[in-house]
């Protein structure tokens, strides 16, 4: 249930409006960084204050595991970086040169070396997927799985296009495999079925506007099952204070990918920007975002842009991309630049990004930004 308004949860925020790169990185609210302060102050003091911090980790993976549609917070393990969680589900595949895993060459490519490296460790092959028009659809996927696939891997939310996987679909086409979902770009944004995900990974410095370092696996019963201890360190064993002088087994839950204390005051941080997101509410998050990318799609268009996908209203994210016919990516960048609308600028077209808290009002610049430009 919302709690906050659109405007008071704004109000927590203090972003300039023209801050249009939220895929690049979100900044944090006034709570969060509140949290932060008083936690480092805390422990500056002294220890007492970490136990009441490691109340706060099991707290925040119960909201996480929530949000997730897992049964338990122990589902959850966190990491420092959406880059490190696909490293950790990667290396703990089992040892199979003879099956394989079915990626997009396409995907950033924090998704795409972490499954090669496992490879190389002897882990699944990494067989490269045939795209529509640079997309993965459920479509693409029925055509070009085989018996040897154990899993296929995917970005919730396309870091180009903005283009938002059906993650439903996939599941249906998937089957009884592994669904590895990168969430880096939707968590927080998109209101999805997270819990089709058999291992969702994710970095809260983007849209959950936690700040670096807040990232996290939550692991489905499927996932648990099969994969492997992979970089599991002295935390994801049964009994781990135990210290007893003997190894003892891998625990069999979504604690079995830990590898050590996260950083707790990382994980306070998280759970200040999940608590705002809460009281907003992930269906208030998404339509705000989708109507701010419907808006400015228009304003782009009409300025004579042209967006590098057309996808269906149903499939927006807070992602946009294009390019201005006449003007480079990059003149287009530093003109927008100058004109206090900040973006990110890749080799052929320049992305914006929205958030719900981004004024309508500021997209129109970007459309005069465009026509000054052109003329």
């Amino acid at each position: 249930m919302s709690h906050l308004s659109l405007d008071a949860y704004s109000a927590h925020f203090s972003a300039e409006p023209g801050y249009l790169d939220f895929a690049r990185f979100g900044p944090p609210s006034h709570d969060v960084n509140t949290v932060s302060s008083k936690c480092l102050s805390s422990v500056s003091r002294g220890f007492a204050p970490i136990d009441d911090l490691q109340e706060v980790h099991k707290r925040v993976r119960a909201q996480i595991a929530s949000l997730t549609g897992r049964p338990s917070e122990d589902a959850v393990t966190f990491a420092s970086s959406t880059s490190v969680a696909n490293t950790m589900v990667a290396m703990a595949l089992p040892a199979d040169p003879r099956s394989e895993i079915v990626l997009s060459p396409r995907e950033f490519p924090a998704n795409v070396y972490p499954w090669i490296r496992a490879n190389a460790f002897g882990g699944p092959a990494v067989r490269w997927l045939e795209t529509d028009n640079g997309l993965v659809t459920p479509e693409s996927v029925a055509r070009q799985l085989t018996p040897a696939t154990v899993g296929v891997v995917v970005s919730a939310v396309d870091f180009r296009t903005g283009y938002r996987a059906d993650l439903a679909a996939l599941r249906e086409v998937v089957g009884d495999r592994l669904l590895l979902v990168d969430a880096i770009q939707g968590f927080g944004a998109v209101d999805a079925p997270w819990h089709l995900a058999d291992a969702l990974m994710v970095g809260g410095q983007k849209w959950l506007r936690a700040g670096w370092g807040t990232g996290f696996i939550s692991l489905s019963d499927r996932a648990v099952e099969r994969l492997g201890d992979g970089l599991a360190g002295w935390l994801a064993v049964e009994s781990p204070f135990d210290y007893d002088g003997t190894v003892h087994p891998t625990r069999r839950d979504g604690q079995r990918m830990m590898i050590t204390t996260p950083d707790l005051v990382a994980v306070a941080r998280l759970s200040s920007a999940l608590d705002l997101l809460s009281d907003l509410g992930i269906a208030e998050m998404n339509s705000a975002i989708t109507e701010r990318t419907t808006y400015v799609r228009s304003v782009v268009s009409r300025a004579g842009g042209v967006l590098l996908s057309n996808v269906a209203v149903e499939s927006y994210s807070g992602i946009t991309s294009f390019h201005l016919p006449g003007a480079s990516p990059q003149q287009l960048h530093e003109r927008l630049k100058t004109d206090g609308i900040l973006v990110t600028c890749h080799d052929s077209y320049v992305r914006l990004s929205v958030h719900a808290t981004t004024p309508i009002s500021i997209l129109d610049e970007v459309g005069r930004s465009m026509k000054g430009l052109a003329l």
